[in-house]
């Protein structure tokens, strides 16, 4: 059995400029003995300009920190809010160098689209100003420049392909997700082809659970046997 000093945890956060939400959970993973590598969703990188970033570089950034976990741990499992969950899920359906995934609040069918058109269409007119605006790190902005393209690729690209993911998953869902419809996801759940996978549903917290240390790390210990 792989000691817990040998498992290390990827944890990726979901539409935030920053892990701070994932503090917590990192931290109780590391009190467990657990080994800890915590980023953002595009990697360890600084980015000017959200427009100009790509789903295809955040994964290749993601990958560079899987390898380099793989490189010093002995298993690496990755853990996903959101957009960090889908582009782990991604990550599964061309390579299986992660022991398993565990994704929180799985974006599959967005919710008040509308809104989310209207948003889109006037950003052009005040994403100048808001790109100043984030060089104010304190203030924690969310990354809209890249918002249009995380939503065409949520209801594209991402729910593609998913019969390719073999490596073990697990999907904790929110049944009040104001983000995703939860209807959706069982649906979703039965295209991944993985022979171990588990999709539960929790009656509390919003689309990220609420970032619920407990919850999350209990059912994780349980799926992968920790």
């Amino acid at each position: 059995m792989i000691s817990r000093a040998q498992t290390c945890f990827i944890l990726l956060p979901g539409f935030s400029p920053d892990h701070q939400h994932l503090l917590g959970l990192e931290r109780a993973l590391k009190n467990h003995g657990f080994a800890v590598m915590a980023s953002n969703f595009f990697g360890e990188i600084v980015i000017d300009d959200f427009r100009k970033l790509t789903i295809e570089e955040c994964l290749e950034n993601i990958a560079k920190i899987i390898d380099e976990a793989n490189s010093k741990y002995q298993q690496v499992i990755g853990i996903g809010i959101s957009l960090g969950g889908a582009l782990l899920l991604e990550h599964a359906k061309t390579k299986n160098n992660l022991r398993g995934i565990v994704s929180v609040g799985t974006p599959v069918k967005l919710k008040y689209r509308l809104l989310s058109e209207i948003g889109i269409f006037c950003l052009p007119f005040f994403h100048p100003l808001w790109k100043l605006l984030t060089k104010i790190k304190c203030l924690r902005l969310l990354p809209l420049g890249f918002a249009p393209l995380m939503i065409h690729y949520f209801e594209h690209e991402f729910l593609q392909q998913m019969e390719k993911i073999n490596s073990p998953i697990l999907l904790l869902h929110s049944k009040n997700d104001s983000i995703t419809f939860s209807s959706a996801v069982p649906d979703f759940f039965r295209q991944i082809s993985s022979n171990k996978k588990e999709l539960i549903f929790s009656e509390n917290g919003g689309h990220a659970i609420d970032y619920d240390t407990e919850f999350i790390f209990q059912k994780t210990a349980k799926f992968f046997d920790l």
